[in-house]
């Protein structure tokens, strides 16, 4: 109790300097917390949106698909993995998928497309892909022969709405597929990626066109947390056993993407550590004055009985006293701020990613956001100070009493 005493009264006695001290702590603390609730704010809004949009948090599909897709690499098992997926309570819903390519014409134009095929209740149920229809409506609950076009292949064939296209392709048993089609929907806009060449139509005149029966290439997975979406991929795995699907989370299939976010987060790490550096710098050099000042001051203690481990805990606890107190402000700072961005953002100017327009940086409130810098700059604050500690611990009582 004596040494806390003491600490807290050389921590008060120059106000000025413990001040802006604390407040250096306080505002690399916030920065810090503040950078990385950005990035999960701003990253875990664009996966929810970029998950939902079409890639779903988990995709299965016939072994090597992904890496070499064909019309013949099907899911022949879709209904028992079906009901085996409805059992599983961390998947929120799924949908199936076929696709193909074909060759589109309408009047003098033709154009190449790529065909998806959707089961309308489940896609809606697990993306918002039906919200992303500009003109017209999506497809209809039963097979019509209706297609929604993209934006870009609609453009091409110079069609709209209740016009009719012609697909050609090819179909599994080998045989030529041939078929007309009602378009009563347009979906996506100029400078959006996703689906700008794609026709959409329902599963079954999808399985129908193509000759597939029941088989389909994808069952995209919508979980309760896309977090888990790495663990819960090797659940699936574990629970099906079966060699000849693959199920793989969406940093998988959209690899290109997360490692783009992977290496912005690395330039963050980068801007966090150089803020702690300077945050850090600017504690070891008051500290360090602290003790220079107080030379003559340790002489005496130790002249009087005071050992090294009494002046090496007065100092430590003096830095661990500042540095909480510092890191408590930060954290009531960080969390008022982290909380208004969380519901309010920084708006930017629009930016259309995979279908999706990017409006805004938001932040979040989550543990990470709190107990990352805490333990770092706490961690760091300890370690800085035992340098000064331990030299103030040292110095002789007979120098340090005859220094000026």
């Amino acid at each position: 109790m004596l040494i806390l005493k003491m600490a807290f009264r050389n921590i008060l006695r120059q106000k000025r300097r413990t001040l802006l001290t604390a407040l250096m702590i306080s505002g690399g603390f916030l920065l810090f917390s503040f950078s990385i609730g950005i990035s999960e704010g701003t990253y875990g809004s664009i996966i929810e949106m970029f998950t939902r949009m079409h890639t779903g948090d988990i995709q299965i599909h016939k072994k090597e698909y992904l890496k070499r897709s064909s019309l013949y690499k099907t899911i022949n098992n879709s209904a028992d993995l079906s009901a085996s997926l409805k059992q599983m309570k961390f998947i929120k819903s799924f949908t199936p998928r076929v696709y193909s390519s074909a060759l589109s014409f309408a009047g003098t134009k033709t154009s190449g497309a790529m065909i998806m095929g959707l089961d309308p209740v489940m896609e809606s149920a697990s993306t918002n892909l039906a919200l992303q229809i500009k003109t017209g409506k999506f497809l209809p609950l039963k097979p019509s022969k209706k297609v929604v076009l993209g934006k870009g292949l609609a453009d091409i064939l110079k069609v709209n709405l209740n016009d009719e296209i012609s697909l050609i392709g090819q179909g599994a048993d080998g045989s030529i597929a041939n078929e007309n089609f009602r378009i009563i929907g347009i979906i996506g806009e100029n400078g959006s990626s996703f689906g700008q060449r794609h026709c959409f139509m329902h599963i079954k005149d999808a399985q129908e066109f193509l000759s597939l029966g029941d088989r389909i290439h994808e069952i995209a997975i919508v979980l309760n947390d896309h977090k888990n979406a790495r663990k819960r991929a090797e659940d699936i795995k574990a629970a099906f056993n079966d060699d000849s699907v693959e199920i793989d989370p969406w940093q998988i299939i959209e690899k290109e993407f997360y490692s783009a976010m992977l290496t912005d987060r690395k330039g963050a790490n980068i801007s966090n550590f150089i803020i702690m550096i300077i945050v850090l710098m600017g504690v070891l050099n008051t500290i360090l004055m602290s003790i220079l000042e107080r030379t003559r001051e340790f002489g005496v203690m130790k002249a009087i009985g005071a050992s090294p481990s009494d002046i090496f805990k007065l100092i430590m606890a003096e830095v661990i006293i500042l540095g909480s107190a510092s890191l408590i402000v930060g954290i009531i700072g960080s969390l008022a701020v982290n909380y208004y961005l969380s519901i309010h953002g920084i708006p930017v100017t629009p930016i259309a990613y995979g279908g999706i327009k990017f409006t805004q940086i938001i932040s979040t409130i989550e543990a990470k956001v709190i107990y990352q810098p805490t333990y770092i700059f706490l961690t760091a604050i300890i370690i800085t100070g035992l340098y000064p500690a331990l030299r103030a611990a040292n110095i002789m009582p007979i120098e340090a009493l005859g220094d000026r």
